[in-house]
Protein backbone atom coordinates (compact mmCIF):
# COMPACT_ATOMS: atom_id res chain seq x y z
CA UNK A 1 0.00 0.00 0.00
CA UNK A 2 1.18 3.47 -0.71
CA UNK A 3 4.61 3.20 -0.48
CA UNK A 4 5.41 5.26 -3.73
CA UNK A 5 2.46 5.95 -6.98
CA UNK A 6 2.95 6.75 -10.34
CA UNK A 7 -0.30 9.19 -11.16
CA UNK A 8 -0.77 8.62 -15.03
CA UNK A 9 -3.29 11.61 -16.36
CA UNK A 10 -5.72 11.59 -18.87
CA UNK A 11 -5.01 15.16 -19.39
CA UNK A 12 -1.96 17.21 -21.17
CA UNK A 13 -0.91 20.72 -20.88
CA UNK A 14 2.06 22.73 -20.40
CA UNK A 15 4.69 21.76 -17.21
CA UNK A 16 4.46 24.52 -15.13
CA UNK A 17 6.91 25.01 -11.57
CA UNK A 18 5.76 24.04 -8.10
CA UNK A 19 5.59 27.49 -6.34
CA UNK A 20 5.64 28.62 -2.79
CA UNK A 21 4.59 32.14 -3.87
CA UNK A 22 1.65 33.81 -2.07
CA UNK A 23 -2.07 33.03 -3.18
CA UNK A 24 -2.29 36.10 -5.32
CA UNK A 25 0.77 36.10 -7.00
CA UNK A 26 1.42 32.23 -7.31
CA UNK A 27 1.16 30.47 -10.68
CA UNK A 28 -0.97 27.28 -10.11
CA UNK A 29 1.15 24.12 -9.60
CA UNK A 30 0.47 21.49 -11.82
CA UNK A 31 -1.93 19.30 -9.55
CA UNK A 32 -3.79 22.46 -9.12
CA UNK A 33 -4.27 22.88 -12.81
CA UNK A 34 -5.75 19.21 -12.81
CA UNK A 35 -7.45 19.65 -10.17
CA UNK A 36 -8.89 23.31 -9.95
CA UNK A 37 -9.92 24.41 -6.19
CA UNK A 38 -7.27 22.68 -4.66
CA UNK A 39 -4.17 23.72 -2.04
CA UNK A 40 -0.79 23.29 -2.77
CA UNK A 41 1.32 21.02 -1.66
CA UNK A 42 -1.46 18.37 -2.73
CA UNK A 43 -2.11 15.58 -0.10
CA UNK A 44 -3.79 12.47 -0.91
CA UNK A 45 -4.93 10.20 1.58
CA UNK A 46 -4.35 6.37 1.18
CA UNK A 47 -6.91 3.80 0.33
CA UNK A 48 -6.58 1.20 3.32
CA UNK A 49 -8.74 -1.45 4.00
CA UNK A 50 -10.25 -1.47 7.22
CA UNK A 51 -9.61 2.17 8.25
CA UNK A 52 -10.70 4.24 4.80
CA UNK A 53 -14.85 5.10 4.67
CA UNK A 54 -16.68 7.57 3.24
CA UNK A 55 -16.77 9.74 6.90
CA UNK A 56 -12.95 9.89 6.55
CA UNK A 57 -12.48 10.70 3.11
CA UNK A 58 -15.15 13.21 3.36
CA UNK A 59 -13.34 15.08 5.89
CA UNK A 60 -9.82 14.98 4.38
CA UNK A 61 -11.77 16.78 1.50
CA UNK A 62 -13.15 19.17 3.98
CA UNK A 63 -9.96 20.67 4.91
CA UNK A 64 -9.84 24.12 3.62
CA UNK A 65 -7.71 25.35 1.16
CA UNK A 66 -9.12 21.95 -0.09
CA UNK A 67 -12.21 23.81 -1.53
CA UNK A 68 -13.07 21.36 -4.49
CA UNK A 69 -10.88 19.35 -2.70
CA UNK A 70 -10.04 17.06 -5.45
CA UNK A 71 -8.35 13.11 -5.36
CA UNK A 72 -7.58 13.67 -1.97
CA UNK A 73 -9.39 11.07 -0.24
CA UNK A 74 -9.16 7.39 -1.65
CA UNK A 75 -12.17 4.44 -0.70
CA UNK A 76 -10.31 0.98 -0.71
CA UNK A 77 -12.64 -0.73 -3.62
CA UNK A 78 -12.36 -4.07 -2.63
CA UNK A 79 -10.25 -7.15 -4.62
CA UNK A 80 -13.12 -9.15 -5.63
CA UNK A 81 -14.91 -8.65 -8.54
CA UNK A 82 -17.09 -11.50 -9.34
CA UNK A 83 -20.90 -10.77 -9.92
CA UNK A 84 -22.00 -12.51 -6.72
CA UNK A 85 -18.89 -10.72 -4.60
CA UNK A 86 -20.57 -8.62 -1.40
CA UNK A 87 -17.89 -6.49 -2.42
CA UNK A 88 -19.54 -4.93 -4.86
CA UNK A 89 -22.65 -3.68 -2.65
CA UNK A 90 -20.20 -2.28 -0.49
CA UNK A 91 -18.39 0.09 -3.11
CA UNK A 92 -21.88 1.22 -4.29
CA UNK A 93 -22.84 2.11 -0.68
CA UNK A 94 -19.45 3.86 -0.09
CA UNK A 95 -19.78 6.24 -2.78
CA UNK A 96 -23.33 6.91 -2.35
CA UNK A 97 -22.46 7.24 1.18
CA UNK A 98 -19.47 9.84 0.60
CA UNK A 99 -21.31 11.98 -1.89
CA UNK A 100 -23.72 13.02 0.81
CA UNK A 101 -20.89 13.43 3.22
CA UNK A 102 -19.61 16.09 1.31
CA UNK A 103 -19.77 19.61 1.28
CA UNK A 104 -22.20 21.03 -0.52
CA UNK A 105 -19.97 22.74 -3.12
CA UNK A 106 -18.15 19.50 -3.80
CA UNK A 107 -21.10 17.13 -4.92
CA UNK A 108 -21.13 18.34 -8.73
CA UNK A 109 -22.85 15.18 -9.94
CA UNK A 110 -20.93 15.13 -13.10
CA UNK A 111 -17.36 14.05 -10.92
CA UNK A 112 -16.80 12.97 -7.25
CA UNK A 113 -13.92 14.24 -5.69
CA UNK A 114 -12.48 10.91 -4.33
CA UNK A 115 -10.76 7.31 -5.48
CA UNK A 116 -10.99 4.76 -5.62
CA UNK A 117 -8.38 1.76 -4.94
CA UNK A 118 -8.27 -1.42 -5.88
CA UNK A 119 -6.33 -4.69 -5.18
CA UNK A 120 -5.68 -7.00 -8.70
CA UNK A 121 -4.24 -10.33 -7.84
CA UNK A 122 -7.18 -12.33 -7.83
CA UNK A 123 -7.62 -14.09 -10.83
CA UNK A 124 -11.06 -12.56 -11.97
CA UNK A 125 -10.06 -9.41 -11.63
CA UNK A 126 -9.16 -8.67 -15.56
CA UNK A 127 -12.03 -10.95 -16.50
CA UNK A 128 -14.69 -9.22 -13.95
CA UNK A 129 -14.11 -5.75 -13.72
CA UNK A 130 -15.46 -4.78 -16.99
CA UNK A 131 -18.88 -6.33 -16.24
CA UNK A 132 -19.42 -6.12 -12.65
CA UNK A 133 -16.72 -2.80 -11.26
CA UNK A 134 -16.35 -0.09 -14.26
CA UNK A 135 -20.54 0.32 -14.52
CA UNK A 136 -20.27 1.16 -10.81
CA UNK A 137 -17.30 3.51 -11.01
CA UNK A 138 -19.01 5.03 -14.18
CA UNK A 139 -22.42 6.14 -12.08
CA UNK A 140 -20.59 7.50 -9.48
CA UNK A 141 -17.50 8.93 -11.33
CA UNK A 142 -14.80 8.89 -8.87
CA UNK A 143 -12.22 11.51 -10.00
CA UNK A 144 -9.44 8.90 -9.88
CA UNK A 145 -8.77 4.98 -9.33
CA UNK A 146 -5.79 3.77 -7.38
CA UNK A 147 -4.61 0.07 -8.59
CA UNK A 148 -1.88 -2.20 -6.70
CA UNK A 149 -1.12 -5.35 -7.17
CA UNK A 150 -1.88 -7.23 -10.23
CA UNK A 151 -0.83 -10.90 -10.24
CA UNK A 152 2.55 -11.52 -11.33
CA UNK A 153 1.45 -14.48 -13.58
CA UNK A 154 -1.05 -12.27 -15.13
CA UNK A 155 0.60 -9.56 -16.60
CA UNK A 156 -2.10 -8.08 -18.69
CA UNK A 157 -4.16 -7.49 -15.86
CA UNK A 158 -3.33 -3.71 -15.58
CA UNK A 159 -3.83 -3.17 -19.19
CA UNK A 160 -7.31 -5.13 -19.17
CA UNK A 161 -8.90 -2.84 -16.02
CA UNK A 162 -7.43 0.72 -17.64
CA UNK A 163 -9.34 -0.55 -20.88
CA UNK A 164 -12.50 -1.53 -18.80
CA UNK A 165 -11.82 1.91 -17.11
CA UNK A 166 -11.81 4.03 -20.68
CA UNK A 167 -14.47 2.05 -22.06
CA UNK A 168 -16.93 2.71 -19.02
CA UNK A 169 -15.52 6.47 -18.76
CA UNK A 170 -17.35 7.57 -22.32
CA UNK A 171 -18.24 11.53 -20.35
CA UNK A 172 -16.04 11.35 -17.34
CA UNK A 173 -12.39 11.20 -17.11
CA UNK A 174 -10.71 9.04 -13.74
CA UNK A 175 -7.53 9.50 -13.02
CA UNK A 176 -5.11 6.08 -12.88
CA UNK A 177 -2.50 5.71 -10.15
CA UNK A 178 -0.47 3.01 -10.14
CA UNK A 179 1.65 1.80 -7.12
CA UNK A 180 4.99 0.56 -6.76
CA UNK A 181 7.80 1.06 -3.55
CA UNK A 182 8.54 0.08 0.05
CA UNK A 183 8.33 2.36 3.39
CA UNK A 184 4.83 2.36 3.92
CA UNK A 185 2.51 0.07 6.29
CA UNK A 186 0.48 -2.16 4.58
CA UNK A 187 1.15 -4.80 1.72
CA UNK A 188 3.85 -3.56 -0.83
CA UNK A 189 6.26 -4.88 -3.07
CA UNK A 190 9.10 -7.58 -1.20
CA UNK A 191 11.52 -6.15 -3.38
CA UNK A 192 11.68 -2.03 -3.25
CA UNK A 193 13.30 1.59 -2.28
CA UNK A 194 12.43 4.43 -0.33
CA UNK A 195 11.56 6.98 -1.86
CA UNK A 196 14.43 8.96 -1.55
CA UNK A 197 16.22 7.13 -4.42
CA UNK A 198 12.83 6.03 -5.90
CA UNK A 199 11.13 9.21 -6.85
CA UNK A 200 13.92 10.77 -8.66
CA UNK A 201 14.51 7.54 -10.10
CA UNK A 202 10.90 7.08 -11.71
CA UNK A 203 10.63 11.37 -12.15
CA UNK A 204 13.63 10.59 -14.34
CA UNK A 205 11.98 7.24 -15.89
CA UNK A 206 8.59 8.62 -17.23
CA UNK A 207 9.96 11.97 -18.44
CA UNK A 208 12.73 9.77 -21.15
CA UNK A 209 9.93 6.89 -21.78
CA UNK A 210 6.68 8.72 -21.94
CA UNK A 211 8.21 12.84 -23.79
CA UNK A 212 5.97 15.06 -24.46
CA UNK A 213 3.26 13.41 -22.05
CA UNK A 214 2.26 14.95 -18.35
CA UNK A 215 2.74 11.63 -15.83
CA UNK A 216 2.90 13.52 -12.58
CA UNK A 217 4.13 11.45 -9.61
CA UNK A 218 3.09 10.98 -5.42
CA UNK A 219 5.24 9.88 -3.00
CA UNK A 220 4.45 7.92 -0.15
CA UNK A 221 5.75 6.12 2.70
CA UNK A 222 7.64 7.28 5.62
CA UNK A 223 5.47 10.85 5.19
CA UNK A 224 3.49 11.80 8.06
CA UNK A 225 4.41 15.59 8.39
CA UNK A 226 5.09 18.60 6.84
CA UNK A 227 8.79 18.26 6.53
CA UNK A 228 7.80 14.46 4.78
CA UNK A 229 5.90 16.60 2.13
CA UNK A 230 8.38 19.59 1.57
CA UNK A 231 11.45 16.48 0.78
CA UNK A 232 9.03 14.83 -1.37
CA UNK A 233 8.44 17.87 -3.33
CA UNK A 234 12.16 18.11 -3.16
CA UNK A 235 12.68 14.92 -4.59
CA UNK A 236 10.57 16.02 -7.33
CA UNK A 237 7.12 14.60 -6.09
CA UNK A 238 3.97 16.84 -7.69
CA UNK A 239 1.87 15.39 -4.36
CA UNK A 240 2.38 13.34 -1.30
CA UNK A 241 0.54 10.33 0.48
CA UNK A 242 0.05 9.59 4.15
CA UNK A 243 -1.72 6.72 5.15
CA UNK A 244 -0.74 5.42 8.97
CA UNK A 245 -1.19 9.66 9.73
CA UNK A 246 -4.85 9.51 9.13
CA UNK A 247 -5.16 6.01 10.37
CA UNK A 248 -5.12 7.18 13.90
CA UNK A 249 -7.90 10.35 13.38
CA UNK A 250 -10.77 9.46 14.74
CA UNK A 251 -13.01 8.92 11.35
CA UNK A 252 -11.16 6.04 10.72
CA UNK A 253 -11.99 2.19 11.05
CA UNK A 254 -8.98 1.45 12.68
CA UNK A 255 -9.46 -0.30 16.23
CA UNK A 256 -8.78 1.40 19.31
CA UNK A 257 -5.93 -1.33 20.11
CA UNK A 258 -4.04 0.08 17.10
CA UNK A 259 -4.57 3.49 17.37
CA UNK A 260 -3.21 3.10 20.86
CA UNK A 261 0.02 0.92 19.63
CA UNK A 262 0.62 3.54 16.45
CA UNK A 263 0.52 6.22 19.12
CA UNK A 264 2.83 4.74 21.70
CA UNK A 265 5.70 3.55 18.96
CA UNK A 266 8.49 5.11 18.41
CA UNK A 267 11.72 4.53 15.88
CA UNK A 268 9.58 3.40 13.20
CA UNK A 269 13.33 1.33 11.91
CA UNK A 270 13.18 -0.71 15.04
CA UNK A 271 9.42 -0.42 15.61
CA UNK A 272 7.99 -1.60 12.42
CA UNK A 273 9.39 -4.64 9.86
CA UNK A 274 8.47 -6.28 6.44
CA UNK A 275 7.39 -9.92 6.68
CA UNK A 276 5.09 -12.65 5.22
CA UNK A 277 3.91 -13.31 8.90
CA UNK A 278 2.07 -10.43 9.07
CA UNK A 279 -0.22 -12.36 6.93
CA UNK A 280 0.48 -15.90 7.76
CA UNK A 281 -0.32 -15.32 11.26
CA UNK A 282 -3.75 -14.51 10.16
CA UNK A 283 -4.28 -17.49 7.61
CA UNK A 284 -4.29 -15.28 4.91
CA UNK A 285 -1.87 -16.84 2.69
CA UNK A 286 -3.63 -15.64 -0.48
CA UNK A 287 -1.23 -12.49 -1.53
CA UNK A 288 1.37 -13.26 -4.66
CA UNK A 289 4.81 -14.08 -2.98
CA UNK A 290 5.85 -10.47 -4.95
CA UNK A 291 4.52 -8.93 -2.18
CA UNK A 292 4.68 -8.98 1.52
CA UNK A 293 3.41 -5.92 4.22
CA UNK A 294 5.01 -3.76 6.96
CA UNK A 295 3.55 -3.42 10.52
CA UNK A 296 4.61 -2.99 14.30
CA UNK A 297 6.74 -5.74 15.33
CA UNK A 298 4.38 -7.99 17.51
CA UNK A 299 4.60 -11.08 19.80
CA UNK A 300 4.07 -13.42 16.58
CA UNK A 301 6.63 -11.93 14.96
CA UNK A 302 9.14 -12.83 17.35
CA UNK A 303 7.64 -16.29 17.91
CA UNK A 304 8.55 -16.56 14.28
CA UNK A 305 12.02 -15.63 14.51
CA UNK A 306 12.39 -18.19 16.99
CA UNK A 307 11.54 -21.06 15.00
CA UNK A 308 7.91 -21.56 15.62
CA UNK A 309 6.25 -23.26 13.13
CA UNK A 310 3.21 -21.28 11.23
CA UNK A 311 0.93 -23.61 12.45
CA UNK A 312 1.43 -23.32 16.09
CA UNK A 313 1.62 -19.34 15.43
CA UNK A 314 -1.29 -19.51 13.46
CA UNK A 315 -3.15 -21.37 16.14
CA UNK A 316 -2.25 -19.28 19.32
CA UNK A 317 -3.21 -16.23 17.19
CA UNK A 318 -6.23 -17.09 16.82
CA UNK A 319 -7.30 -18.09 20.28
CA UNK A 320 -5.46 -14.84 21.64
CA UNK A 321 -8.39 -12.85 18.59
CA UNK A 322 -10.72 -15.02 20.36
CA UNK A 323 -10.14 -14.37 23.95
CA UNK A 324 -10.30 -10.67 22.87
CA UNK A 325 -6.23 -10.39 23.47
CA UNK A 326 -4.79 -7.48 21.38
CA UNK A 327 -1.18 -7.73 22.78
CA UNK A 328 -0.13 -10.05 19.39
CA UNK A 329 -2.45 -8.56 17.24
CA UNK A 330 -1.12 -7.20 13.67
CA UNK A 331 -1.20 -3.61 13.68
CA UNK A 332 -0.46 -1.91 10.04
CA UNK A 333 2.26 0.66 10.08
CA UNK A 334 4.94 2.90 7.81
CA UNK A 335 7.99 3.43 9.18
CA UNK A 336 7.07 7.27 9.94
CA UNK A 337 4.81 6.07 12.36
CA UNK A 338 7.81 7.39 15.50
CA UNK A 339 6.69 10.60 14.03
CA UNK A 340 3.03 10.46 15.10
CA UNK A 341 2.28 11.80 18.42
CA UNK A 342 -1.41 13.04 18.55
CA UNK A 343 -4.88 11.79 17.32
CA UNK A 344 -6.60 15.13 15.59
CA UNK A 345 -9.34 14.40 13.05
CA UNK A 346 -8.70 13.93 9.70
CA UNK A 347 -9.25 17.82 8.29
CA UNK A 348 -7.06 18.89 10.89
CA UNK A 349 -4.42 16.59 10.16
CA UNK A 350 -3.97 17.80 6.46
CA UNK A 351 -4.13 21.43 7.60
CA UNK A 352 -1.27 21.02 9.85
CA UNK A 353 0.79 18.50 7.52
CA UNK A 354 0.09 21.44 4.91
CA UNK A 355 0.32 24.28 6.94
CA UNK A 356 3.70 22.80 8.26
CA UNK A 357 5.33 21.95 4.68
CA UNK A 358 4.48 25.28 3.45
CA UNK A 359 6.43 26.71 6.58
CA UNK A 360 9.24 24.51 5.79
CA UNK A 361 9.68 25.61 2.49
CA UNK A 362 9.29 29.24 3.06
CA UNK A 363 12.27 28.48 5.92
CA UNK A 364 14.32 26.80 3.48
CA UNK A 365 13.95 29.55 0.70
CA UNK A 366 14.42 32.51 3.26
CA UNK A 367 17.98 30.55 4.55
CA UNK A 368 19.38 29.67 0.72
CA UNK A 369 18.09 33.94 0.23
CA UNK A 370 20.16 35.04 3.08
CA UNK A 371 23.36 32.48 2.78
CA UNK A 372 23.40 33.62 -0.86
CA UNK A 373 22.90 37.02 -0.90
CA UNK A 374 20.84 36.85 -3.52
Amino acid sequence: MRTFAVHIARRFATTRPLTTMSPATARPSRMQRWFPGTAHPLLVSAPMAGVTNPKLVSEVVRAKGLVHAWREGFIQGGRTFKPDSPALAQLEEQLTLTRRLLPVEDTDESVLPVGVGFVLFSDCAARHFAETTAPILARHRPAAVWLFAPDPDRPDTLRCVIEALRAAASDWSPLVVVQVGADAGGHQFFQAAGIISLVPEVKDMVRTEFPGREIAVWAAGGIADGRGVAASLALGADAAVLGTRYMVAPESDAEDYKRKALLAASDGATSTVKSYVHDHVQGNFSWPTLYDARALVHQSYHDDQAGMTIEENEARYKAAKEKGDASIMVTWSGSSVGLIKSAPPAAEITRQVRDEAVRVIEELKASLLETTGT
